[in-house]
């Protein structure tokens, strides 16, 4: 198919984002658009490429509509395009906000984290194969009729449905100036990925404590809540069970194997969601994370892990990694990720840690191997965030149930809680800071990866959204010793939690190693279940 108009130039960011058609995921999407475009730092001529991946190519369609819908606010009605139409009549030119659009792609793919053959095949096809951006749908993800502008049978005789796009200039699908029908693009690189999918594993909520909790000890409990209900020992379905996916009408690519396992072991639900197919997924794509925008640059992608305010120091039992056998699994999944994502850089995990950043062991047969003068590879860095606390669908709650929640969460933030965003799109502003903030100033402020922190979405009392450094047990702030005077000044710490000593961040520092060198263990262990063929290119 060709190479797409962008992959000559490093003036792109190209950008995965998991879990893209609801709650943060979107959210993230959304307003990775928003600060792309109207940061004064972001080059006129740059352009965003943003790599939606869902379960469902229906949860696709109705994600892309979404956020075309909201980039035409932006760029039409917003203040940000009152501005550009005010700049552009006293330069005496005309404003079209159809240019400003072309500089936002859309490309839509699919995965089930909880199934890793499916997980397998997106990697491959991310590396290896094209991608693309389906037809416009309706507000509901639905088709529009035959002709309509967005979808690649357009005329301008057809019926056009009024959520389809605009009749105006330059909204027509053929003009693909809102990506709509894009087909096999080869990715060249991806700058960053967020992995932002994953579940709870609750069924429901212990009342009796919940009312007490939240009356008697309101922040606390709205914060760091013990009255969740979850599905302990839930796993997924068995792998073998899912058949290997083909991903083109070509010859099917020997990656994975449909021979069944019958010695599968168990694999923990919660802990497949939130951690084990993204670290599966942002292995395999080591080989687009590892090549640098250009030849000037020294700084791989960015792999951005999303946890969560709720891991605490009493969650993740290494002799139970997966979770099967904990009353809290979710939060047990978040400490992993805070564990493995902190550690990820330091001098005594590395050589741990090396294996899993290597993508030498990944077979690539993409057009840039064969011929094309290729950049020296670069290893990606890992980030940690969270969205503090926020109105989400992954709790098993009523509408009626979420509104008390929601007016609960802003008495907490009138009280001083700087972690109740509560909005979905304010609980996006650290993901997207951590994308959009150059490698090289992330790199001053961690300290080349000996000082990482984890980054928060926080707000003020009155909703104003900002980035604050989160406290980890046993490793603090940042990895380093406070004094009390530093620490009195941190806000948002629970109650009765203990500063950080000398010994607790070498225990942190050993729960690391132990922590990788698991997760290592079990990746390699399901490449060889699966059939998966790693071996090294010739």
């Amino acid at each position: 198919m060709g190479l797409p108009p962008w992959e000559t130039s490093d003036s792109q960011l190209f950008a995965l984002i998991t879990g893209a058609n609801s709650g943060l995921g979107f959210s993230i999407a959304s307003r990775l658009i928003d600060e792309f475009l109207t940061s004064p730092s972001t080059s006129p001529n740059k352009h965003l490429v943003l790599v939606l991946c869902t379960r469902t190519p229906i949860k696709t369609r109705y994600t892309i509509s979404r956020l075309r819908s909201h980039l035409r606010k932006l760029v039409e009605y917003s203040a940000f395009a009152t501005s550009l139409r005010e700049k552009a009549k006293a330069q005496g030119t005309e404003y079209r906000w159809e240019e400003v659009v072309q500089r936002v792609h859309f490309l839509g793919v699919e995965a089930d984290l909880c199934n890793l053959r499916s997980v397998y095949a997106l990697a491959d096809r991310l590396v290896n194969g094209t991608i693309g951006s389906p037809d416009a749908t309706t507000i509901d993800g639905l088709r529009l009729p035959h002709g309509s502008p967005g979808t690649q049978s357009f005329s301008e005789d057809a019926t056009q449905d009024r959520w389809a796009l605009s009749k105006e200039r330059g909204s027509i699908g053929a003009q693909r100036s809102w990506g709509w029908g894009l087909s096999g693009l080869r990715l060249p690189r991806l700058d960053v990925v967020i992995l932002s999918a994953g579940m709870g594993g609750w069924v429901g909520v212990d009342w009796l404590p919940a009312v007490r909790d939240v009356l008697f000890d309101t922040v606390e409990a709205v914060t760091w809540p013990k009255f969740k209900l979850p599905n302990v020992g839930a796993v997924v379905r068995s792998q073998s069970s899912f058949k290997a996916k083909k991903l083109s009408d070509e010859e099917e690519k020997p990656l994975l194997s449909n021979q069944a396992k019958p010695d599968e072991p168990p694999l923990g639900e919660v802990f497949c969601s939130n951690v084990f197919g993204h670290y599966i997924l942002a292995h395999e794509l080591m080989p687009l994370l590892s090549r640098p925008a250009s030849s000037s640059s020294h700084a791989g992608g960015k792999i951005i892990w999303v946890s969560s305010v709720e891991a605490l120091s009493e969650h993740l039992n290494i002799d139970d990694i997966q979770g099967l056998e904990s009353q809290t699994p979710y939060e047990d999944t978040k400490r992993l990720i805070d564990v493995l994502s902190l550690t990820s850089s330091l001098p005594s995990t590395q050589r741990i840690v090396a294996p899993f950043f290597d993508s030498s062991n990944i077979v690539t047969k993409t057009e840039s191997d064969a011929g094309e003068e290729k950049l020296p590879s670069v290893k990606p860095t890992m980030y940690l965030t969270h969205p503090g606390i926020f109105a989400s669908e992954i709790m098993p709650l009523n509408v009626f149930l979420v509104w008390i929640y929601k007016f609960v969460f802003l008495f907490v933030r009138w009280l001083g809680s700087p972690w109740h965003t509560i909005e979905p799109y304010k609980a996006a502003v650290a993901p997207v800071w951590l994308a959009l903030t150059d490698t090289e100033k992330l790199d001053v402020i961690e300290g080349d990866g000996t000082k990482k922190a984890k980054w928060g979405s926080a707000t003020d009392r009155g909703g104003e959204e900002r980035v604050m450094k989160t406290e980890v047990a046993g490793w603090g702030w940042d990895g380093t010793l406070e004094n009390a005077d530093d620490i009195a000044r941190r806000k948002g710490r629970k109650r009765g939690v203990v500063d950080m000593t000398k010994e607790a961040r070498e225990d942190f520092e050993v729960l690391g190693i132990k922590c990788w060198s698991q997760m290592e263990d079990l990746r390699k262990k399901w490449e060889d279940i699966l059939g998966v063929k790693s071996s090294k290119k010739v």
